[in-house]
């Protein structure tokens, strides 16, 4: 009888442990962290606008040239 009940205990000890793993908290909640990238300025961009038009000004300047050969 003293078997059972050691074997009993022991059984309702193992059971009853996870039960009982770690201690009750509040949640923790961290802020999460936010990087903000200020936009440079804009005159990096123009630049390579103002190229853009130059190669497109220049296209249509050499396809001018070429349709008045043909008249």
């Amino acid at each position: 009888m003293k078997k059972v009940m050691t074997l009993a205990a022991a059984g309702m000890i193992a059971l009853s442990a996870p039960a009982f793993a770690g201690a009750y908290g509040d949640a923790v909640v961290e802020e999460e962290v936010v990087v903000v990238e200020e936009a440079g300025s804009s005159i990096g961009n123009t630049g390579l606008a103002l190229l853009g038009l130059a190669v497109v000004a220049g296209i249509i300047a050499a396809s001018d040239d070429s349709t008045d050969e043909s008249e």
